[in-house]
């Protein structure tokens, strides 16, 4: 990605008529890698649409920033950035910001999505899944870095490669026998199989997902603290975004068919 990318904020709404000009803008940051079907570099994602709705419904500025993921964490916590979107949910997470719900424990109902992380390998690797342990494990398993995946795998006792944070150059890996496999987002991966020749050929998707849990989006203890009130109805319009027939319009535009 291109250094520009990483240093100047993408902004998916704008100054949207009738807000308040006294409210400052909310800014939340997500991961500055292309993840289909929610951080999109051609055309307008998930995440994009989702915040435009929502930021209609509240009558709000919302402006989403890509950043690497461990910076968007921090900067949250800081209280540079007002949230982040799409953060699963950890018990150490709650000392960077708030989840929706009571305090560090998050109301799934109000979710953005349920994110789901399927385990790949090469198929002539032995690496297997059931959903309990990793067996017949050779070679490292690649993740993204900051990935809660990389951290289960570590107390599993499995060998772990956090070193490429593309998709794609993951999957290169696999593809060429340098891991046994590895654990990315289904709507990335899945589509990277049927679009590239090598991939389908080599690779297979196991059928027990290592990971589904839901995501949020987690608001900075700073601006919560500021007016818990306004907070509230962001995460409200949020959850009304995602069941509204303009999202799942968004959804089916982009053929992305997995349940919210």
């Amino acid at each position: 990605m291109p250094l520009s990318r990483l240093l100047l904020p993408i902004v998916c709404c704008l100054t949207l008529s009738g807000a308040s000009a006294a409210e400052a803008t909310w800014r939340f940051c997500h991961e500055d890698n292309e993840t289909y079907p929610w951080i999109m570099k051609d055309r307008e994602g998930l995440y994009a649409t989702m915040a435009k709705l929502a930021a209609k419904r509240v009558d709000a500025r919302i402006e989403l920033v890509w950043l690497p993921w461990k910076r968007c964490l921090a900067d949250v916590k800081n209280g540079v950035m007002d949230g982040v979107v799409g953060a699963g949910f950890l018990q150490e997470r709650c000392e960077i910001g708030v989840y929706p719900g009571e305090p560090c424990k998050p109301d799934t109902a109000q979710r953005l999505y349920i994110d789901r992380f399927p385990l790949y390998r090469n198929r002539a690797s032995t690496l297997g899944w059931d959903g309990q342990k990793v067996i017949g494990q050779r070679k490292p398993i690649a993740v993204q870095p900051g990935f809660v995946a990389a951290r289960m795998l570590k107390q599993m006792g499995a060998q772990v490669d956090e070193t490429d944070k593309e998709p794609y150059q993951i999957l290169r890996k696999v593809s060429a026998g340098m891991v046994d496999g590895a654990i990315l987002q289904a709507p990335v991966a899945d589509p990277l199989l049927k679009e590239v020749a090598d991939f389908g050929a080599t690779i297979e998707r196991l059928p027990i997902s290592f990971q589904e849990y839901p995501t949020y989006l987690v608001v900075s203890h700073q601006r919560y603290k500021a007016d818990p009130k306004r907070v509230k109805a962001i995460w409200q319009a949020f959850v009304q975004a995602r069941d509204s027939n303009e999202y799942q319009a968004a959804k089916a535009s982009l053929n992305y068919n997995e349940a919210d």
